[in-house]
């Protein structure tokens, strides 16, 4: 009685033994280069839930476009399609046109103009082929409602001169000289309702060294590396957008020198005959939780 007693405790020893064994052996594959092991990684990672979207995220796509001045795209075959009145106050589009820049609203079906800028191409004859390959970029981003976000317009101005026309009758004109210059677009968009924003644009010219500077924010004063700045208050303009609409902002056709059309959206040098476009659509944004009472 007592050797079967052993030999089941030999036995019972044994089994207990290699499940250890083959239990460790799978541990130490797994888990060799990670050090928690890939089975601890993957069942954690599973368990993280999802980072939810706030509530007034709005997503908006901005597109660069450069033509030659000379692109017939440019002009009226563009321009009779889109909006100027209805995209801004007059007051701001008076001022807008005055300082060289020019604004206008598109609906979700861009004119067929605005299509071919988009994609390259010109059916309108008169560019050249080499002029075919002209940049167009873009980026995507998920903005808060009231979050400020800059888009460079620009590139940098080693030395460059402003001459903002102002609403002061005795000294309409206000001449600013700038070193180490970019010109940038602050942007704000507000939810209004669903589907609904209204995007506010500051035109600034950032210059000097980059330090650090003291910075309001939509969490208070911080101290941020940033450059000098100097916005142009007199023009800054909203427009307000529905999903897939669009804003487009460049400069006027007789842009005139040291303009802030001109600074914006017109290089120097090799890049003074090339104009940009700025596109900037609504391409989607959170839906709000309607609260109803009982």
């Amino acid at each position: 009685m007592k050797l079967v007693s052993l030999k089941f405790c030999l036995l019972f020893l044994t089994l207990a033994w290699l499940a250890l064994l083959i239990t460790g052996c799978a541990l130490m594959r797994e888990g060799a280069v990670l050090g928690l092991g890939k089975y601890t990684e993957t069942n954690t990672v599973n368990k993280l839930p999802s980072i939810p979207v706030s509530q007034d995220a709005m997503q908006v796509e901005i597109v660069f476009v450069e033509r030659p001045v000379t692109d017939p795209l440019l002009g009226s075959a563009l321009w009779n399609e889109v909006d100027e009145i209805g995209a801004i106050q007059l007051t701001d589009q008076e001022k807008l046109n005055q300082n060289g820049l020019r604004v206008g609203h598109v609906s979700s079906v861009p004119p067929m103009a605005l299509q071919t800028l988009l994609g390259l191409k010109s059916h309108f004859g008169g560019i050249k082929k080499e002029e075919e390959s002209l940049l167009l970029s873009g980026r995507r981003l998920m903005l808060r409602s009231g979050v400020p976000t800059d888009i460079q317009t620009s590139e940098l101005f080693d030395k460059c001169t402003l001459n903002l026309i102002t609403d002061d009758d005795e000294e309409p004109l206000e001449i600013k000289d700038f070193e180490q210059a970019r010109c940038v677009f602050r942007v704000k968009a507000h939810k209004m309702q669903d589907g609904w924003a209204r995007l506010e644009f500051t035109p600034e010219v950032h210059y000097g060294a980059q330090q650090l500077r003291r910075t309001a924010t939509n969490i208070g004063w911080q101290l941020e590396n940033r450059q000098n700045t100097s916005p142009l208050y007199n023009q800054k303009f909203e427009v307000t957008l529905n999903v897939g609409e669009m804003a487009i902002i460049t400069a006027t056709d007789d842009v005139p020198a040291n303009s802030a059309g001109r600074l914006f959206f017109r290089g120097e040098g090799s890049k003074e005959d090339i104009q940009k476009i700025l596109v900037v659509r609504l391409a989607n944004m959170s839906k709000m939780d309607v609260t109803r009472s009982k």
